[in-house]
């Protein structure tokens, strides 16, 4: 009976603590790691690539970074495929093996011979790193922490602005010193260890290791240790003819696509205002610096508030950055616009997850991320089709494209308002 009460004084009673027992703490730098090698494979990587290629073998870098967007959209097939695949497998099996493959495919990048192999290597690379970055990251997330989502998410993506700041100068360093081929084994090496070690480290669900999910105790939401998925109930048919689920994708949708819209042009629209590059590049930096704590604040305000109402204050702090980078011919209009930006950088995928895990439970999670997710994922694509296009029609003036974008960001609050929420 002592024993009893001593461990039920270890477990946490507030949805915004950080009691989440060794077990959940263990797990969440797991998944922080995830979303790192996630963000520097698929993303952060396309800053330094294609320069990088075209200095060593004369290829044409405007060709290379064009290659990103069908790249891209594969990965958003291996979103799908991997998000169905999970429910079978569970997601530490997915998370080792698909590590495995993206690591030895990272490593072969730095040594093909053709643009055509380049481009069917970068396309195998976005297919295989979603097993891991978009289907089990947060299956592990859903099944572990199920309550307390918002803030265990908040420190998990931080893994991806720690790549934006952290991969971003290490790998330049690495090309730099190193070599192509060198810089890209070594990374390549670093994914494939995480992966082996997986098979050790990772647990599916809390009930592996005799835990209690949220290290809280078992509730009305949370009634069992074990995540029993219903199949029948949460069927790809029946998750697409959900009201909920169209909420989700076009009001996040809309809500991501602003943000690419933002930070995909932030250097060009430092530079139109008269910055130099280099100054533009430290913005940049200092941004994703924010960006570090920004995610564990959405994460903390999501739970503590309701990751609907968060997800409103979200959007409209983009609208703030919006007008403040319309206005950006003062430094302190750029500053906090930097602020802005760099806060919302690391807050959009936690409430993406947050908000699904609340609509469908931890039974239904996955399922319907491997749904919603690479839905959302496309409407956030065309950020860059719209981006160009309206900088077209502006003569390259960046201000009817954020008034473009303030006007979709609000549209998509008001979806996000209909979306029927009841805090955990």
């Amino acid at each position: 009976r002592r024993r009893e009460t001593m461990e039920t004084k270890k477990l946490s009673k507030s949805l915004t603590d950080n009691r989440f027992g060794g077990w959940g703490w263990s797990m969440i730098f797991y998944t922080m790691i995830l979303y790192f090698f996630y963000a520097a494979i698929t993303t952060d990587g396309m800053n330094l690539i294609p320069s990088a290629f075209a200095e060593a073998h004369g290829w044409d870098a405007n060709t290379l970074l064009s290659v990103a967007t069908p790249a891209g959209l594969i990965g958003l097939v291996g979103g799908f495929v991997f998000g169905r695949l999970v429910i079978k497998t569970k997601p530490k099996n997915m998370s080792a093996v698909t590590l495995i493959i993206t690591g030895i495919l990272y490593a072969l990048l730095g040594m093909v011979p053709s643009v055509a192999l380049y481009t069917i290597d970068l396309m195998l690379i976005c297919f295989f790193a979603s097993g891991f970055g978009t289907a089990a990251c947060p299956a592990f997330i859903a099944n572990w922490f199920p309550r307390k989502k918002g803030i265990a998410l908040g420190w998990a993506t931080m893994g991806a602005p720690i790549s934006s700041s952290a991969f971003v100068a290490g790998f330049a360093v690495l090309l730099a010193t190193k070599g192509i081929r060198t810089a890209f084994v070594i990374f390549g090496v670093l994914a494939v260890i995480v992966g082996i070690v997986t098979f050790f480290w990772a647990k599916n669900e809390p009930a592996d290791v005799n835990c209690l999910p949220d290290n809280m105790e078992l509730d009305e939401t949370v009634s069992t240790q074990e995540v029993v998925v219903d199949n029948e109930k949460y069927s790809i048919r029946n998750i697409l003819k959900n009201k909920n689920t169209w909420l989700i994708v076009f009001g996040y949708g809309f809500l991501w696509m602003v943000l690419v819209g933002i930070i995909s042009q932030f250097v060009p629209r430092m530079m139109s205002v008269g910055y130099t590059n280099a100054e533009a590049l430290t913005f940049m930096s200092i941004t994703s610096i924010i960006a570090i704590p920004g995610s564990y604040l959405w994460g903390w305000l999501d739970s503590k508030f309701g990751t609907k109402s968060i997800s409103i204050v979200f959007a409209f702090s983009y609208v703030a950055a919006l007008v403040l980078l319309i206005t950006s011919f003062n430094i302190v209009c750029v500053w906090l616009g930097c602020i802005f930006a760099g806060l919302g950088i690391g807050g959009l995928l936690n409430l993406l997850a947050s908000m699904i895990i609340s609509v469908f439970g931890r039974d239904g999670f996955m399922s319907a991320n491997s749904i919603i997710y690479p839905l959302a994922n496309v409407v956030r694509t065309l950020a860059f089709i719209l981006m160009a296009m309206l900088l077209k029609v502006s003569g390259g003036s960046f201000t009817l494209p954020y008034v473009v974008f303030i006007v979709i960001d609000i549209i998509g609050a008001g979806l996000i308002m209909l979306i029927p929420y009841k805090k955990a």
